[in-house]
């Protein structure tokens, strides 16, 4: 349980990164509309990422945490690794494939 609870901890991090550059590309407002979309496309999978909470005074994973913990067996990396590509697959869309790969290259850099 402490392996899953770690693992959140770690997505947490990179997803707080990820949005932290995304939004000096796109501003909060829409950011958080990306991310309201990319968790309702992943939720038709998992509907336990509706759990994430992300708004202007950041993000959450808490009640996502929380329910997990009771979940030991939950395929938490191929979740999160749905909802990192979703992410950035939308946001090439947005700004651009070159500049969703910059981003794309930092965070892999940070997870390293």
């Amino acid at each position: 349980m402490a392996d899953l609870i770690a693992k959140i901890r770690h997505y947490e991090g990179l997803l707080k990164e990820m949005l932290k550059v995304s939004e000096k590309y796109l501003g909060i407002i829409s950011v958080k509309l990306l991310v309201e979309r990319v968790l309702w496309d992943i939720s038709q999978e998992y509907k336990e990422i509706g759990l994430l909470h992300y708004d202007e005074g950041g993000l959450s994973v808490e009640a996502l945490a929380k329910t997990l913990e009771k979940l030991p067996d939950f395929p938490v990396d191929e979740m999160f690794k749905k909802f990192f590509t979703r992410y950035v697959e939308v946001m090439a869309k947005l700004i651009g494939k070159e500049q969703a790969e910059k981003i794309a290259e930092q965070l892999s850099k940070e997870d390293e």
